[in-house]
């Protein structure tokens, strides 16, 4: 019985501590000439997040946040 019990609970802590590898990019997309909507996108930490800006939206490292303004980057 323990062993049932005990199981789903490491495979649900393996699953939590390995979605902490990921690292978040913000991404910005303009949905109006005055509004800006903002997302969070968890990649692989290799992964640059400028590489994720599409044809309506830019993306930030979470450490360029503060020092771009978005509406700069949106498209």
């Amino acid at each position: 019985m323990k062993k049932k019990v005990l199981i789903p609970i490491a495979l649900l802590v393996c699953a939590v501590f390995a979605s902490c590898d990921d690292k978040a990019c913000y991404c910005y997309e303009r949905v109006s000439t005055t509004q800006v909507n903002e997302t969070v996108l968890y990649v692989h930490p290799d992964t640059p997040c400028s590489s994720l800006g599409r044809e309506n939206r830019g993306c930030l490292e979470s450490e360029e946040r503060g020092t771009v303004n978005p509406e700069d980057i949106a498209k």
